[in-house]
């Protein structure tokens, strides 16, 4: 059973800031838990009936960012990274873009444990490369074992989330064949 304390909720945002999940990632989670819960929070119910991606950012950040104030540890800057990197494994995103985006992120933020240069010095050397394959496979090791903890907190906060899109997918999938 997943905790919907202020941690996981913000967890929860990196995961849709980075494009991990979108709509048919938490829909039926949502649905789930207000199915359950006699009085499911708020942004719970807000979020479910909320499928553009910046929308539903908002409303998760607004619950976690709100008083009372938690603390955040600085590695979930880290998790970003880690998220990003199971786009690129999933083949949704290049390698090219992977580092593109994780510089970017890592400018804008500039508390990941890599700074934006590592980034975009791999992707430039990846370019000036033409894009070779063996160079993809260093690199892609370097990631792994650099941001190795964030990659598995990525995978099992991700793993519930991959179930949830199944079964979205799946159900409507059966709607539109009866």
């Amino acid at each position: 059973m997943i905790e919907l304390d202020k941690q996981f909720t913000r967890r929860l945002a990196i995961m849709l800031e980075s494009g991990l999940i979108w709509y048919e990632h938490y829909f039926m989670f949502c649905d789930e838990i207000i199915e359950r819960l006699d009085k499911p929070p708020y942004w719970i119910i807000d979020l479910a009936v909320t499928s553009y991606n910046k929308d539903a950012e908002r409303i998760v950040n607004n619950y976690a960012f709100s008083e009372p104030f938690e603390a955040f540890e600085d590695s979930l800057f880290d998790l970003h990274i880690g998220c990003l990197f199971l786009r690129y494994e999933r083949r949704e995103i290049s390698w090219s873009a992977f580092l593109k985006a994780s510089g970017d992120f890592a400018d804008g933020y500039q508390t990941v444990k890599n700074g934006c240069g590592f980034f975009y010095d791999m992707l430039n050397m990846y370019a000036h490369s033409e894009y070779s394959a063996d160079l993809e496979f260093r690199q892609a090791e370097i990631i792994q074992e650099d941001f190795k903890d964030e990659i598995s907190e990525a995978r099992g906060l991700y793993a519930p989330f991959a179930d949830y899109f199944r079964k979205y997918v799946l159900s409507f999938k059966g709607q539109s064949e009866a």
